[in-house]
């Protein structure tokens, strides 16, 4: 590791010298306990900064080139369609990484565009995680069952899918569901710990009990991101795709399966700051430090923004932001001020206070240390460690409480849903004689959608594939 931090790479001739370098490194291996570290690791510091009133990039989501192989219509970076924009050579990958370790970055979210396009990605991702950092991976899918090894060293990955096959590839791409469900089964062969992430439009509402369903019975994670530029993609699209109305009962929706037990990402304080945002969701939603006179009696029923102090994006071409949601053409670059000065003037114009976006009020729950969103993290975190350790067993009967949710199209006001307990099992387990509650969830019998030979057992299968 001291060797590590001490590389000058202008010493190398070019990119191809410095990969042929990297693959001599040794492979990093994660584990349960190496994993765990990296995260408790990350905590520590934020209990630090937080303790001392310490402002340092700790949380750096780095976006890692300009291409993808996807063109996804709600793309707020529209990645799919850049084509001749130029990415970090691998000299300049390594160097940001390199500096981002010297100004106590513990975290680092590595995506693009898409971020497995990269020849050097796998050597790169090594190099991170052999200088310290806990490194989570956001992709398409589409080459990890190729990449496996290369990603086998991260500490999470990241997948994105909407919904039903139709429903995600109406906006993803022809056969992309596809592609993520082959991405799955690889990344349960390495125990990764995994994520699903789903961003909902009209379309794919319906879908949420699909997604919780299948993220039980594969032992995932999903993460709900509801779409919030749809005044942009409007004028995209010709569509509305999202409206307050739909997003605030889609959180609702949200809030009911995390009730319910599915393995949801969201804290219920970060929920419940969405649900009763003060604003239409077209209008505003972000609080700037001129606004809070006006809302100072609801203060504390936002969530204190830490973008801008303890959490960053840096963008392929450069730039610094605070988050997607304000990603403004003429951010700070590090390309004309150094990393360091573009992460400064990002800090000096701090202005935004509070937002109504689930992902990024989730980090900030936690960096802010709020009792119940620190607990929730901690648990996801111990759970995830842990599968490195131990290889889920699908067939397991779970208790889950099952709650009857309305649909989210629904005009009128919403109606708590009513709640009853049962043990379940989980969709690989069971029989038989579909019987299906208002959440999607089956109670007794089969998923709807299985074919006949994910329905066999072993066995069956063998003979089937025959």
């Amino acid at each position: 590791m001291t060797a590590l931090s001490n590389i000058d790479w202008t010493k190398f001739q070019d990119d191809r010298e410095i990969v042929a370098y990297l693959k001599t490194l040794p492979r990093y291996r994660n584990s349960f306990l190496k994993s765990a570290w990296r995260r408790a690791l990350f905590f520590l510091h934020l209990l630090y900064c937080r303790t001392f009133n310490v402002d340092k990039p700790l949380f750096i989501v780095l976006v890692t080139n300009n291409n993808c192989n996807l063109n996804c219509t709600y793309c707020y970076g529209e990645y799919g369609t850049k084509t001749t924009e130029k990415n970090y050579s691998t000299r300049k990958f390594l160097e940001i990484i390199d500096e981002l370790k010297g100004l106590g970055t513990q975290l680092l979210t590595l995506h693009g565009g898409e971020a497995l396009l990269r020849k050097d990605f796998g050597d790169v991702l090594n190099y991170a995680k052999l200088r310290g950092f806990y490194v989570s991976v956001n992709t398409n899918g589409y080459l990890v069952p190729r990449k496996l090894e290369e990603l086998r060293c991260a500490d999470t990955v990241v997948l994105s899918l909407d919904g039903k096959e139709e429903n995600n590839d109406r906006y993803r791409g022809e056969g992309c569901y596809g592609k993520v469900m082959k991405a799955l089964d690889a990344l349960e062969t390495i125990k990764m710990p995994t994520v699903l992430s789903a961003t909902l439009t009209d379309d794919t509402i319906d879908d949420m009990d699909f997604l919780a369903d299948l993220a039980v019975k594969r032992h995932l994670r999903i993460q709900y991101s509801i779409l919030y530029n749809s005044d942009y993609l409007a004028k995209k699209t010709g569509r509305q795709l999202s409206t307050d109305e739909i997003i605030r009962k889609t959180t609702q929706k949200v809030k009911d399966l995390r009730t319910a037990g599915f393995p949801v990402y969201y804290s219920e304080n970060v929920l419940d700051a969405a649900i009763n945002w003060p604003e239409r969701f077209e209008e505003k939603r972000e609080y700037t430090l001129a606004d809070l006179p006006k809302y100072e009696h609801r203060k504390k029923d936002f969530i204190r923004c830490y973008h801008g102090r303890l959490k960053y994006q840096i963008d392929a071409d450069g730039r610094v932001i605070r988050c997607w949601a304000l990603n403004k053409a003429d951010a700070p670059n590090i390309h004309d001020l150094g990393l360091k000065g573009a992460l400064d003037a990002v800090h000096e114009d701090n202005f935004c206070q509070h937002c109504t976006y689930l992902a990024n009020n989730e980090h900030n729950a936690l960096l802010d240390l709020t009792p119940r969103s620190v607990a929730h993290i901690a648990r996801i975190q111990l759970a995830d460690a842990l599968k490195f350790l131990v290889k889920p067993t699908r067939g397991a009967t779970v208790q889950r409480e099952i709650i009857s949710s309305p649909t989210v199209q629904s005009p009128h006001a919403y109606t708590a849903p009513s709640r009853k307990v049962m043990t379940i099992k989980p969709l690989a387990a069971c029989g038989s004689g579909p019987v299906r509650d208002n959440c999607g969830v089956s109670v007794q019998g089969e998923h709807p959608d299985r074919s006949k030979r994910e329905r066999a057992d072993p066995e069956q299968r063998e003979h089937l594939d025959r």
